[in-house]
C-alpha cells in the first residue's frame, strides 16, 4: 500500500520530465498535447502539497520492508515445531495456523500479516512447555515475537504521515488520485505513437514503468493511493 504510493509518485516525476523533454514530438497529436498539459498541471498541484513528504517517509518505507522480510524469514522457525505438535495432538486448528505457506504469507497485506503472525505467536505461547523440547524456549520465543512486534509497528506508519498532509479541501491522496487519472487519460492518445513515432512511444512506456507499473489503468471507482 505505502510502497505503491511511493512508486506512483516516483513514476509521475519521471513521466512529467519525459513529457517536457519530448513535448515537440507529443504535439503531433493535439489531444495528447492537451492531456499532457493536464498531467503537468495535476503534478504541479501535487508537488506543492507534498513538499518533502517523499523524503520524510522514505525511511519509514524502508524500515517496514526490512521488518517484513525479517518476519517472513523467521515465521517458519515457529511454524515447524507447531506443525509437529499439532500433528501429534491431532489439533486441526493449530495445524491450520502452522501450515500457511511462505507464498500465502508473502501475499498477505500488511494488516493481514500483522494479525496472522500475532495469532501464531499467541498459539506458540499456549504451547510453551511442549515447545521447549524443540528448543523454542520462552526467551527464544520472546526474541522472535519482538521481530513480529517490530513489523506490526510499521503497519500504516507511512500512510499516517501522508494522511496528515491536507488542505481545506484536498488531501495528498485526492491530488494523486486526480494526477493518476489524468495519466491514464494521456495513455490513450499516446497509443497512436506506436505507429507515428515508435521511439517516442517506447520512451513513454519506459517512463511509465519507472518506479511502478505501466499496465492498464484502474477503474475510476478504484482510485490510486497517495504517494509517500
Amino acid at each position: 500500500m505505502d510502497d505503491r504510493r511511493d512508486l506512483q509518485y516516483a513514476m509521475t516525476t519521471v513521466l512529467v520530465k519525459f513529457i517536457a523533454d519530448h513535448l515537440p514530438a507529443v504535439k503531433a497529436s493535439a489531444v495528447a498535447e492537451t492531456e499532457a498539459a493536464d498531467v503537468q498541471a495535476a503534478y504541479n498541484a501535487l508537488r506543492l502539497r507534498v513538499g518533502t513528504a517523499p523524503l520524510s517517509t522514505l525511511l519509514n518505507t524502508k524500515t517496514a520492508k526490512e521488518a517484513r522480510r525479517v518476519l517472513l524469514k523467521l515465521l517458519p522457525v515457529v511454524q515447524g515445531p507447531l506443525r509437529s505438535l499439532a500433528t501429534k495432538a491431532r489439533n486441526a486448528d493449530l495445524l491450520a495456523r502452522a501450515t500457511l505457506s511462505s507464498r500465502q504469507l508473502r501475499a498477505m497485506k500488511p494488516e493481514e500479516l500483522r494479525d496472522v503472525s500475532a495469532a501464531l505467536f499467541d498459539a506458540a505461547d499456549a504451547q510453551l512447555p511442549a515447545l521447549a523440547n524443540y528448543a523454542l524456549t520462552a526467551p527464544v520465543l520472546a526474541q522472535l515475537r519482538a521481530r513480529q512486534q517490530e513489523f506490526a509497528g510499521t503497519v500504516r506508519t507511512t500512510g499516517g504521515l501522508i494522511d496528515q498532509r491536507s488542505t481545506a479541501n484536498q488531501t495528498v491522496d485526492d491530488l494523486l488520485t486526480a494526477l493518476m487519472q489524468q495519466v491514464y487519460e494521456l495513455d490513450k492518445p499516446m497509443e497512436v505513437f506506436r505507429f507515428l513515432n515508435e521511439e517516442l512511444y517506447t520512451g513513454y512506456k519506459k517512463a511509465r514503468r519507472v518506479g511502478g507499473r505501466s499496465g492498464s489503468p484502474a477503474p475510476a471507482t478504484t482510485p490510486p493511493t497517495a504517494p509517500a
